[in-house]
């Protein structure tokens, strides 16, 4: 499994991208990969990003099934004030992750889609610099 936190994801030498989902679980022996796309729009936006970023993995899990693997794509979304859309619960579902676990991940990310939100709000007349080396 590889995360894209502190550093842009690399992805595996399966196949060549430039694409970088947020997080990427694979299985070499079994052939089986999930890619998760995170996207926190208003909540009214939600089925959009959705749309969105399913389209953009659509074409690299074709090639990588087309390489003899099973690749499952979730785009999901919790909205900036914190509310979990439809895609949260069928990630969830499709990995088994239920009842308490469930409900205390639905809470975790809820509670950081809503700081992260107000964080950048807060922000809004800042000046950022952008950065020129890659970071």
């Amino acid at each position: 499994m590889k995360v894209d936190l502190d550093r842009r994801l690399v992805f595996p030498d399966i196949i060549q991208t430039n694409l970088r989902p947020d997080i990427l679980i694979w299985s070499t022996q079994g052939k089986k990969m999930v890619m998760v796309e995170l996207t926190v729009p208003w909540e009214e936006r939600c089925e959009e990003a959705f749309e969105r970023k399913k389209g953009k993995y659509e074409e690299l899990a074709g090639d990588i099934r087309a390489l003899g693997w099973s690749v499952l794509v979730f785009p999901v979304e919790i909205g900036c004030k914190g509310f979990p859309a439809h895609s949260t619960w069928r990630i969830f579902a499709a990995l088994s992750v239920k009842d308490r676990d469930r409900k205390a991940a639905l809470d975790r990310l809820s509670r950081t889609a809503e700081k992260s939100s107000s964080w950048l709000w807060c922000q809004q007349d800042m000046k950022w610099k952008l950065s020129t080396d890659g970071q």
